[in-house]
């Protein structure tokens, strides 16, 4: 998609297609429109009519007659002016972007104006406008060959404002890196486990190497070299290559802080087999290192003055005759001992050992790791919200910060040492799992065993994995999750 920016009025435009929002109180007062001449008169009247309220996400298609040069105006409600935040117009944009989208429109123009109503900055309006335009237009037909007709893209976004200038195109940046992060995120994550194997998440992250990004994949030989035993011991299940993904960015003389991702590329449960019933979506266990990818991608292209490193174990989990079994002790990069009750808690198992290994050989400032990794996780929060867990409260502080600007959910979790009682063993120094009760905050306690005294959170994604109907500038498919969430808190560092 490309941007445009223009320093003048909406009413110039000369598009298929005008946005143009408005608040609940321009029905009271048509001072609140921020608009003159026609547009003025075309919005008065379709809340004269009464078909339009401006409540959020509220859209009305008005064709302009010549009354404008574009050929259709949409209006867009952003509800009350005192809740008109940076989310609650990527929410309401997001509709539009997919409006737009399915009525074919190759060009868009937005009126940067009405978005700072409650209080944002142009340059953040900017930001806003074209987050909410490509996460919410996004249709991608993955491997379809029939029908691709129906898969029209925006090509063109035009921004309207009198403040155009190089803070405003620097807003605008800022929305095209995150919003195409964030959809590469949902191409990786939806994508089907025979295309996105280890090897392709590898690819992909040696395509960063464009970038400036630094980066090592270790297949099976070095891992065993490495004495990364914990990875491979549910790699050994499967004639997929495993890869182990690591990537750098950046100055080393400034804050390291590392990302790892959980990247299980399809979940069988192993040995522990799971259910037939909703297995197809096991290609999303993978998001955890989509979101590392997409990230570390957004970090090169925004020149952050950070020491980035990225790493993504990435194997299939699968029966088979030398696959792992329960009740397996197994070593780790960290030493510790581990006994297996469930092979299809394999998530923390890969995990275990690249926290380990990025807190020994980079010891970070920071250190986040995203994960499908519990069913606990998605039923007391639902799909709504990421529960995360932090062993320090200066980390946590910088999630919550970042979760308000990029709207982004979150609720920490008790990360408390009275659940170690769950996990401990009669043949190993830990067992990784402990029950059912508080399944998602013992996951976490056997992860804060491997991070040593590195300030650390862990994202327990699952339940964020998928959208299951359109909503705001998240269509059906993957969501994908916490990249905004995470890079607003490396850009805020």
């Amino acid at each position: 998609m490309e941007i445009i920016l223009h320093k003048t009025t909406p009413v110039e435009a000369r598009l298929p297609l005008l946005v143009i929002g408005l608040i609940e109180e321009a029905k009271d007062n048509p001072s609140n429109m921020r608009l003159t001449g026609p547009l003025a008169d075309m919005a008065e009247k379709i809340i004269e009519l009464g078909d339009f309220k401006g409540a959020e996400g509220e859209i009305a298609l008005v064709y302009s007659l010549g009354r404008v040069h574009s050929e259709r105006v949409m209006f867009v409600g952003f509800g009350k002016k005192v809740e008109v935040t940076a989310e609650r117009v990527r929410k309401s944009l997001g509709v539009a972007a997919r409006k737009a989208r399915e009525m074919g429109v190759e060009a868009v123009g937005i009126n940067l104006t009405q978005l700072a109503l409650g209080g944002l900055s142009p340059n953040d309006a900017a930001e806003a406008a074209v987050e909410s335009f490509l996460m919410g237009s996004f249709h991608d037909p993955f491997h379809k060959t029939q029908g691709l007709d129906k898969y029209k893209q925006v090509k063109e976004l035009h921004l309207y404002s009198p403040y155009a200038d190089e803070e405003l195109e620097r807003g605008a940046f800022l929305g095209r890196v995150l919003g195409e992060a964030v959809n590469m995120c949902r191409r990786l994550s939806w994508g089907p486990a025979n295309h996105v194997t280890p090897s392709k998440l590898a690819e992909e992250a040696l395509n960063l190497q464009e970038l400036g990004v630094n980066v090592k994949v270790l297949d099976r030989e070095d891992a065993e070299r490495l004495g990364l035993k914990s990875f491979l011991a549910v790699a050994q299940g499967t004639l997929e290559p495993p890869k182990f993904i690591i990537m750098e960015w950046g100055d080393k003389k400034k804050d390291t802080v590392a990302l790892v991702g959980k990247a299980i590329t399809f979940d069988t449960g192993g040995i522990s087999l799971k259910g037939g019933e909703g297995m197809e979506l096991m290609k999303t266990d993978m998001t955890g290192g989509a979101i590392v990818i997409s990230a570390m991608r957004a970090v090169a292209q925004l020149g952050l003055p950070l020491h980035v490193v990225g790493l993504v174990p990435a194997t299939d989990n699968m029966p088979s005759g030398s696959a792992y079994h329960p009740g397996d002790v197994v070593d780790t990069y960290a030493g510790l001992t581990v006994e297996v009750i469930s092979t299809d808690a394999e998530g923390r198992m890969i995990l275990n050992d690249a926290l380990a290994y990025a807190s020994k050989n980079y010891k970070p400032k920071a250190m986040f790791d995203f994960a499908t990794l519990t069913g606990a996780m998605s039923v007391a929060l639902g799909e709504h919200t990421i529960g995360y867990f932090a062993n320090d409260d200066g980390v946590a502080k910088r999630v919550e910060d970042a979760s308000h600007t990029s709207g982004e959910l979150v609720w920490r979790m008790p990360l408390w040492d009275v659940y170690d009682e769950q996990l401990k063993s009669d043949v190993a120094d830990w067992k990784h799992t402990g029950g059912r009760p508080g399944g998602a905050i013992t996951a976490a306690r056997f992860l804060s065993k491997f991070v040593g005294d590195t300030p650390w959170a862990h994202f327990d994604i699952a339940g964020l994995m998928e959208q299951k109907n359109d909503k705001g500038y998240n269509p059906k498919g993957s969501k994908g999750p916490a990249v905004r969430l995470i890079l607003d808190v490396l850009r805020n560092w």
